[in-house]
């Protein structure tokens, strides 16, 4: 898990609580479920105009991207693929099938099909990059309804303070109560902003820099296997990786 999303959404919330309780206001008063239900279903609702319904479970990807992992991926997979190299090295392209069983990532077993298949290169390489523009693609889905959200939020925390007020006015005769029910109302408004700069926000920049980092990952693979076909040396493999890991 990437604790540096998780750390800056609960950190932020946390700080943003402590610091209307040091403002004067009451935690409990801040829990309106009325305000919530008409901010967050209602702009995630919206955003889902937006994506098309065969599309639907990249948004859950894109979620589960931002939180995922802390570790250094390119790094990793750069070892898997100097390995993968030696093998190719000493005992031959067709030595992989056996390899292949044992990888979890779908896109280098789908490489490593097609280099034990015997494909030409350019074949290959086609074949690889046009998986690497569909993920694009997916990812850019993922992305923007996330940066929807992120703009919608705000103005539906206006929408909730909206329906707030005509409720408060609806006491103008007790001054007390009305005071409260306006008060009450931008509740609202702190709920689209708040979810809007602390978690739509943040969640949209951040699947969008993972799915760089996959993005690059993944031309990594395709780059290895290219030389892998060509039979060169996995020490050449090995250094033409390098500058990968050093991009990122």
């Amino acid at each position: 898990m990437d604790l540096l999303t998780v750390i800056g959404i609960v950190g932020g919330l946390v700080a943003l609580l402590i610091g209307a309780v040091l403002k004067g206001a009451s935690i409990l008063f801040l829990i309106q479920p009325a305000a919530f239900v008409i901010v967050v279903p209602t702009t995630l609702f919206a955003s889902l105009v937006t994506i098309p319904l065969s599309k639907f479970s990249l948004i859950i990807e894109g979620l589960k991207l931002a939180f995922k992992g802390g570790g250094n991926e390119v790094l990793e997979t750069k070892t898997q693929l100097v390995e993968l190299a030696n093998v190719v090295r000493k005992e031959g392209m067709l030595a992989l099938e056996t390899r292949a069983e044992e990888i979890e990532d779908p896109f280098l077993r789908r490489a490593i099909d097609l280099m034990v298949l015997g494909v030409d290169e350019n074949v290959l390489v086609e074949s690889l990059e046009a998986e690497i523009a569909k993920k694009e693609e997916d990812f850019e889905i993922a992305v923007e309804y996330w940066k929807n959200s992120a703009e919608s939020a705000p103005t539906f925390g206006l929408v909730g303070a909206v329906f707030g007020l005509m409720k408060a006015l609806k006491s103008l005769d007790n001054a007390q109560e009305l005071a409260y029910g306006i008060s009450a109302a931008f509740v609202a408004t702190v709920y689209g902003i708040t979810f809007s700069y602390l978690v739509f926000g943040p969640l949209s920049k951040k699947i969008k820099i993972k799915s760089k980092e996959e993005i690059l990952r993944m031309y990594m693979i395709l780059d290895a296997c290219r030389m892998m076909v060509r039979g060169e040396n996995p020490r050449l493999i090995e250094e033409r990786l390098s500058s990968y890991v050093e991009v990122k």
